[in-house]
């Protein structure tokens, strides 16, 4: 059993004032009619899980919107071993069990999430909300058309990922040697003038010694001096109310203090007071010990005023050269100390790093050559697995052709001595993915030309060939949850009963949730939700409800156009055929 959403509660959103959608194991299915606000519960899925809300989404009469997501995780070890390493990274409150997402916003301030009741930003949202839900609509489907994808995706299926986790760090190894390289390979001229202006920043700094926090503590001293005087005034009168005068606080507290204790020993109620009193005439007289303390540190002087001014300007001055902050001008420091000692490097030195750059780019070359031939293996069996998913979705004449290219090198990259390309000026250019450049092709039809995907494929197209890759992938996938959204656009037919028995496939592994307008896709479904519009008082609200029995019988039938009893007993023959297909599946 694997870990997934188990509720999500939405409230005034759009048309929906109050609802629950309590998603299961398996295939959950929504259906509706058109306008019934199906597409709410997707748009609010994906606001608490990080896209961008405005206020057009808060319900008319109300000042806040609130969704709340909660998943169970604890039958998942892989994903709650990485989220538990995010959690502690940005110091979220951790659960072996229960995650809780929830987003606020508002009409007059600024929106709010929060991750296990722990404040968030939306980037950390996003980037923990990918981990649990994977959506698939019109919008999400774009990244199909991203050749980095197309790239990743037939890693994924071949399992390269360690290869390709070699080059990468082979690649990154060999652009900083390559860096050192080109560092200590300047002109003489160049390299004696970048050698002098190291040493003086390096100088300029040291001399001057800044210190972290010296300078918000300097502006600090500053405004005490500037208001010294206003400062000792008012601390002078603190001081003489408390203490000094005949009726001082501290001398009318310690007269009631002789009073009640006189007559406690009469009246055991003034007991408690006279406690009170005296933790009042102590805190006082701490209050006091530091007024008198700090106003005797306070002292106008025009020396130390011109110290500080001076200070400040100096570092204002770094500042400006160097960084923002004291922490970016140290930094800077040991930057300059590292590339001085770079140039400065002996001659036996510079030998044992282009050494070291030759073994790197030979090691570089010989991955990237494994990992091309690993693809150029892998893509005809990615081919022909996609072919065959196509055809059985209905599309019996699409093609997806997966091509494999390098970008050669330019007389201009070599002459620039680009450091992404090979200092023995080989011929193709690499990256840390490796030589080589990948894109789906697409086909739609028989005799057209195949065209990258991104120019021809359509909505409808897109969702499908996402449900393709997501099935063949699905043993390796990480989300707890899938979502497709209008997934079926011109499917009907037998080929719509295939496309429920693909989703019901991958909600072995995952949960899957889908809004369907077919009654085939529908009736495979383990968990059946129809949503619904109702008016009450002038005003329209969105309702959801589990469909089970006989309820589900006349959402089948509605969807096959019609409630007579005829109609319900071929809901009957599509429930006990979408079985059928289960069970071979």
């Amino acid at each position: 059993m694997y870990s997934m959403l188990v509720e999500l509660k939405i409230e005034n959103f759009g048309i929906i004032e109050n609802l629950k959608f309590k998603a299961g194991k398996g295939l959950n299915i929504i259906t509706g009619e058109t306008g019934s606000g199906k597409s709410l519960i997707i748009q609010a899925l994906g606001i608490v899980l990080g896209d961008r809300a405005g206020t057009g989404y808060i319900r008319n009469g109300a000042n806040k919107t609130t969704i709340e997501a909660i998943f169970e995780i604890s039958k998942n070890d892989s994903i709650k071993k990485e989220l538990r390493e995010i959690f502690k990274f940005y110091n979220i409150a951790w659960d072996e069990e229960i995650i809780t997402i929830k987003r606020e916003i508002y009409f007059d301030g600024k929106p709010r999430a929060m991750i296990n009741n722990t404040p968030v930003s939306l980037a950390i949202l996003k980037e923990i909300g990918s981990k649990l839900v994977e959506i698939h609509g019109q919008h999400e489907n774009q990244r199909l058309l991203d050749p980095a994808f197309h790239l990743d995706f037939v890693d994924r299926f071949g399992g390269l990922e360690k290869l390709k986790e070699k080059v990468s760090k082979l690649y990154h190894e060999w652009i900083e040697n390559k860096k050192k390289i080109k560092s200590v390979s300047l002109k003489e001229n160049e390299k004696k003038l970048r050698k002098e202006f190291l040493e003086f920043s390096i100088k300029e700094i040291e001399e001057f010694n800044p210190k972290e926090g010296e300078y918000e503590k300097l502006l600090n001293e500053k405004s005490i001096i500037l208001n010294s005087g206003k400062l000792f005034e008012d601390l002078t009168y603190c001081y003489s109310v408390l203490q000094e005068e005949d009726h001082s606080v501290l001398s009318i507290l310690q007269n009631i203090e002789k009073i009640l204790e006189k007559h406690s020993s009469l009246m055991n109620e003034l007991n408690n007071s006279l406690d009170l009193i005296r933790e009042s005439i102590y805190n006082i007289e701490s209050v006091v010990d530091i007024i008198r303390e700090k106003r005797t540190t306070i002292n106008y002087s025009e020396e130390r005023l011109e110290d500080i001014e001076e200070r400040l300007e100096g570092y204002k001055k770094l500042f400006k050269k160097y960084g923002s902050s004291t922490q970016k001008i140290l930094q800077k420091k040991e930057e300059f100390k590292k590339e001085l000692y770079s140039i400065e490097m002996s001659d036996e030195e510079k030998e044992l790093l282009k050494s070291k750059l030759n073994i790197i780019e030979q090691e570089l070359k010989e991955a990237a050559e494994e990992l091309s031939n690993q693809r150029k293996k892998i893509i005809p069996v990615l081919e022909e697995k996609i072919s065959k998913e196509l055809e059985e979705l209905g599309m019996k004449n699409a093609k997806i052709k997966i091509s494999l290219s390098r970008e050669l090198l330019t007389k201009e990259d070599i002459e620039s001595e680009d450091e992404h390309s090979f200092k023995n000026h080989d011929s193709f250019k690499l990256s840390e993915k490796g030589f080589d450049q990948i894109e789906f092709l697409f086909l739609a039809n028989e005799g057209e030309m195949l065209l990258p995907l991104r120019k021809i494929a359509s909505g409808g197209e897109l969702s499908r060939i996402a449900l393709i890759l997501k099935s063949i992938l699905m043993d390796k996938s990480e989300p707890l949850c899938v979502v497709f959204d209008e997934i079926d656009t011109g499917i009907g037919g037998e080929t719509a009963f295939i496309l429920g028995k693909k989703l019901k496939q991958i909600a072995l592994e995952q949960q899957v949730i889908t809004i369907t307008h077919l009654h085939q896709v529908a009736s495979m479904a383990n968990r059946h939700f129809k949503i619904y519009k109702i008016i009450r008082n002038s005003r329209t609200y969105t309702e959801i409800e589990r469909l089970m029995g006989e309820n589900r019988l006349k959402e089948l039938a509605r969807m096959l156009g019609g409630t007579e009893p005829i109609v319900i007993e071929h809901a009957k023959e599509i429930l006990n055929k979408a079985q059928e297909i289960s069970s071979g599946a």
